[in-house]
This record gives C-alpha cells, sequence and structure tokens, in this order.
C-alpha cells in the first residue's frame, strides 16, 4: 500500500485550529487586524453564512499569548476521543496566519515555549508523542502566509521564505514520524480548488512565492513516508476542499475539511452541527472517494467543548457499527445520485441510502450482464430483496426498516462491478 493509499483508507480524521485567540474567543488569525485582510475577503463566497469578523487590534492580538495558559491540556485525552469518535489521525494547527508557533521553534520567541508563555510547554510535541503512543495518524496544518512577521511580503520576503523553510525542517525532523502536512496558502476564489495565494491579498502568487518545490523536495528526504496537500503552488498528493463535500472524484484523492460550528477556532457559546449533519458529511465524503476531516477548536484551558465531544462520541458509536462500510473503500461503483451513493471494497458494495425514492420501495441500479449477486444483507436491520431485470439491478427493503440518516446494503458480487456512467 503506497503512502496515499494508506492515508485515504483511513476515511475520517480530527482537525484542530488553537491557538491564544481562544483566549477571547475571536477567530484564529483572521480576528487580527492586519494589511493582508480586506474587508471585501468578507464578501466572497466562502464567507457567506459564516460567523462575522469582529477583528482585534494587532498590538491587542498579539499579546494574548501571555494569557494563553491550558492547564487542562491532555494530549492523551484528545487522541483517545478522537480514537473512540472512529477517527484515524489528527491534523494541527502548528502555525496559523497569525504567526504563533504551537511548537518550540527555535527561530522565534512568538511561541507557546516563550518565556512570557506562561504554559511553557511544547504542544506539538506532546500530541506527536500521544499519537505514536496510540498508533494514531499524525498530521500537521502549517501556514505559509505569516501576518506578523516583518519580512513577509516586502522587499526582504526572500529572508522571510528561509525562516519558513526553517520551521517546517523543524516540524518535519524534531517529532518523529509525521504521516501528513496541510499547507494553507490561502485561497484562489477565481478556482474550485486551493492552490496559491490570491492576488486580493496584494502579493505576488504561485509557487514561487514559497519556494515549494524546492522545500517540497527537501519535506520528502526528511518524512519519505509523508503525504502532503495541495495548497502549496504546485500540486500535491491530494486536494483539499473547504467547508463543503468533494466532487465526485474516485481516481484523485482528496479530503473535506469542515468545521463543526461555523468557525475555525473556539468561540463562546458556539453551535455545533447535530451528529445526524456530520455523519452525512462524513458519508457522503466517503461515497464520493475522500476522506473528511471535521475540525473542532478547544477552550483556552484546553479542553474540547462538551456539545463536540457528544456529536463525536454518537459518531464513534456508528462507526463501531457500520465503519467497515467506510474505511478502506473507495468511492462508487454507484456516485452520489438522488438516493444517496456507494462505497466498495474488492467484490462487495455498500449502498448509502439516505432519500429512499418518493412513493417507491426500489432502487434501481446499473449493472453489467456478466456479474451475479452473491448475496445481500441490511447492515442496518431488515431483510433486502433483490432481482434483475435486463441492465438493472432492483435493491428494496421494507419501509420500516428505513433510517433516517443512512440505510445501508451490503452487496457481495462474483467479481468487482465496473463503474456506471450515469442514473438510470
Amino acid at each position: 500500500m503506497t503512502n496515499i493509499e494508506r492515508f485515504m483508507s483511513w476515511r475520517f480524521g480530527l482537525f484542530v485550529h488553537w491557538g491564544p485567540c481562544s483566549v477571547i474567543g475571536t477567530e484564529l488569525s483572521w480576528g487580527r487586524e492586519n494589511p493582508f485582510q480586506p474587508e471585501r475577503l468578507n464578501q466572497s463566497p466562502r464567507d457567506r453564512g459564516s460567523v462575522p469578523r469582529v477583528r482585534v487590534p494587532a498590538a491587542l492580538y498579539d499579546q494574548l499569548y501571555k494569557h494563553f495558559n491550558p492547564v487542562h491540556f491532555d494530549a492523551d485525552r484528545w487522541i483517545e476521543t478522537a480514537k473512540a469518535a472512529g477517527m484515524k489521525y489528527i491534523v494541527f494547527t502548528t502555525k496559523h496566519h497569525d504567526g504563533f508557533c504551537n511548537f518550540d521553534s527555535a527561530l522565534t520567541d512568538y511561541k507557546i515555549t516563550s518565556p512570557e508563555s506562561p504554559f511553557g510547554r511544547d504542544i506539538v510535541r506532546e500530541i506527536s508523542d500521544a499519537c505514536h503512543r496510540h498508533d494514531f495518524g499524525l498530521g500537521y496544518y502549517y501556514s505559509q502566509p505569516d501576518w506578523r512577521h516583518p519580512d513577509y511580503g516586502t522587499e526582504r520576503h526572500a529572508h522571510y521564505i528561509e525562516y519558513m523553510h526553517g520551521q517546517v525542517e523543524e516540524l518535519c525532523t524534531k517529532y518523529g514520524k509525521v504521516d501528513v502536512f496541510f499547507f494553507d496558502g490561502l485561497f484562489d476564489e477565481s478556482k474550485t480548488r486551493v492552490s496559491k495565494t490570491p492576488e486580493i491579498y496584494g502579493r505576488k502568487d504561485g509557487a514561487d512565492w514559497w519556494d515549494a518545490e524546492r522545500l517540497v523536495a527537501k519535506m520528502r528526504q526528511w518524512q519519505p513516508g509523508m503525504v502532503i496537500n495541495d495548497r502549496a503552488g504546485i500540486p500535491g498528493d491530494y486536494e483539499t476542499p473547504e467547508q463543503r463535500v468533494g466532487a465526485y472524484m474516485p481516481d484523485r484523492p482528496w479530503e473535506s475539511n469542515v468545521t463543526i460550528t461555523k468557525r475555525w477556532s473556539y468561540g463562546f457559546d458556539e453551535q455545533v452541527k447535530s451528529t445526524a449533519e456530520c455523519l452525512r458529511l462524513l458519508i457522503n465524503s466517503a461515497t464520493g472517494g475522500g476522506n473528511f476531516l471535521l475540525n473542532v477548536g478547544p477552550d483556552p484551558l484546553g479542553v474540547l467543548p462538551p456539545a463536540a465531544e457528544d456529536v463525536l462520541a454518537e459518531m464513534g458509536q456508528w462507526m463501531r457499527a457500520y465503519g467497515e462500510s467506510i474505511y478502506d473503500t473507495g468511492g462508487g461503483p454507484y456516485p452520489s445520485w438522488t438516493w444517496g451513493g456507494s462505497t466498495h471494497r474488492g467484490d462487495i458494495v455498500y449502498l448509502h441510502v439516505q432519500h429512499w425514492p418518493h412513493h417507491q420501495t426500489t432502487l434501481r441500479l446499473p449493472i453489467p450482464g456478466d456479474v451475479t449477486v452473491v448475496s445481500a444483507e441490511a447492515l442496518t436491520g431488515g431483510i433486502v430483496h433483490t432481482r434483475i431485470e435486463g441492465d438493472l439491478l432492483l435493491v428494496s427493503i421494507d419501509r420500516e426498516r428505513l433510517r433516517a440518516v443512512d440505510t445501508i446494503v451490503k452487496l457481495t458480487f462474483d467479481k468487482p462491478v465496473q463503474f456506471p456512467v450515469s442514473e438510470p
């Protein structure tokens, strides 16, 4: 199994955005006033429906780390909670756009281990060690933009590049095995995926802005088993649609990253998505061929919000019962259609029926003429009936056994099913 195949087999992970901003409950980085945040950015399509950004003066925001003391932070408990939710890996924010480092970087004093930080412990070290102890996938988020660094975006940007490369080297060489590296070069609003720093930030864009080819080549040497996303200005190992489920794309690895609330970091009295909504996002990611990275923002003491933990626990119950239809599967062969979608593994196809056809009791699925159904089982309960009519497989189940979130039918064929091209 290749590195990217192993990563994609995990299907479900925990994203954590966290830092001193949690002390006052403002958004991470975006809550800080600075010239790299034009007001018109708030009018972009991806911002509609999000929490309005209240910006804190930079002079105040940059002092929050002196009050950031998460005394209840317990990396082992975080990882145990994620494992109980059915997650297979974590992606943690080592540095966001505000420039604050949650690790002991030798290149700056704006970090969690600064003499002026009351906490003084290397959070990345503790999370990394916990992942290694629990045999849990370890991923780092690292923002190339740094809105606080004096050289970023100036005529001295080349010096900033060396600073950035140096920090990435620290992350790749100081903490043991790393499985995932998530860059974040911000959005190009004119395209469907993230690939470069957009002109709306008033800066040059493209791979040269990060010296990305040289950096990624070094990272491949430091961590040969690590997968890297697509936000460094050059194609990565996988794509990262944000706050939405990616399109059906079984032959290109991707991962949807979505917040459990309306924002990335901790906010007071935030409303979490329901368990049903989170499960649908996970299921739809898997049937589309992608992973699902669910973001939770810890509070200033280092505690995952109880409402979010409740959702994670309920998702874990579902995954323990039906995880075989999610883990180590491919998207399809039946894409995301009006009734739901499917996943597959070898000659087994899992139908995830979220919307049974209105006033009907039967699914009509294209099937090659040389394929035979060996068995049909309703993992969520009930009796499945199947029959072949021409080039269609008809699948039905008693309506009283249908589930509100997902009715799962496990079909075993005598050979792998080829991908159909359209819904009948």
